[in-house]
Parts: structure tokens; sequence; C-alpha cells
């Protein structure tokens, strides 16, 4: 006897891997960590370096 209760055997792998309605939004966060990541590095890397003498302590006081 088959009921409406009883679990069929095609429905088994839909139950296995239910959608996350929340996937879009975190590959979306990870892409603009990484871009905005990569935006610092290029612009430190972009900078003159900074040298730390006499002058730039007595600026600081």
């Amino acid at each position: 006897m088959h009921t409406e209760d009883t679990p069929k055997t095609a429905d088994a792998p839909e139950k296995q891997s239910p959608s996350n309605s929340l996937r879009p939004l975190l590959i979306t966060v990870f892409t603009a960590k990484v871009a905005v990541s990569a935006l610092l590095l290029a612009t430190a890397s972009f900078a003159p370096p900074v040298s730390a003498n006499g002058a730039y302590m007595t600026a600081s006081n």
C-alpha cells in the first residue's frame, strides 16, 4: 500500500541538495572582497616609498 506520507525514490535527489537562496549574495560579497583587496594592493604598490628620517620625526611632534 502506498500513501503520500512515504518518500518516493524519485524525490530523494532533490531532498539531498536543497537550494540556498543566499548563495548569490555570498558569491557577490566574496567577489567584492577580492576586488577591494586587489584595489588596495594596487594602490599600495604604486605609493612612493616613505623614508622615516629626522624631518619625519620632528613633523610628528
